[in-house]
């Protein structure tokens, strides 16, 4: 998995899910997480929690773990980086005016950039590559946080994203 598991997931802490209405999720009962690009084959410590999360989701949902050959359904994950501006403080003008004319002097708000990350995880039929269920979130996962307390932010997020999994037909 890529370094950017070492991103910051922050902002707000919400939850999105997107399915399918046509899969059928009661057929699938076997999943494996999608092989990993060349070049890319470790498993970092950020993405190690994520499928030690997963797995004991999906787990309890009475799915098993199986080889990617033989699998009902491929798990992806991946961390978007996203960047988004912010602004704080105020701003101020002088001016002076006579008439129809004036002059005036404006300070502009100071001007940030935030780079954010978002978990996002998909579920894949093998046969034709189609991804069937997706799920994105947020949280506040930052470099200082202790290996437990990652481990419990990313288990509180990937239960929230599967609380609802499978969709009811």
């Amino acid at each position: 998995m890529m370094p950017m598991l070492l991103v910051l997931l922050s902002g707000c802490a919400s939850v999105v899910i997107d399915y399918d209405q046509q899969a059928r999720f009661g057929q699938y009962d076997t999943y494996a997480f999608m092989p990993r690009e060349e070049g890319k084959e470790y498993l970092s410590l950020d993405a190690a929690r994520i499928e030690r999360s997963l797995n004991r989701e999906l787990g309890a949902r009475g799915m098993r773990s199986t080889l990617p050959e033989e699998a009902d359904i491929l798990v992806r994950y991946d961390i978007e980086t996203e960047i988004r501006n912010e602004s704080s403080g105020f701003s101020y003008g002088l001016g002076y005016g006579r008439g129809a004319y004036g002059l005036g002097v404006v300070t502009a708000p100071d001007s940030y950039q935030i780079r954010e990350g978002k978990l996002v995880v998909e579920f894949v039929r093998p046969d034709d590559k189609q991804a069937i269920w997706r799920g994105a979130g947020r949280r506040n996962l930052t470099e200082e946080m202790k290996p437990e307390a990652r481990q419990a932010l990313i288990d509180k997020l990937i239960t929230d994203m599967l609380v609802e999994f499978p969709p009811a037909s």
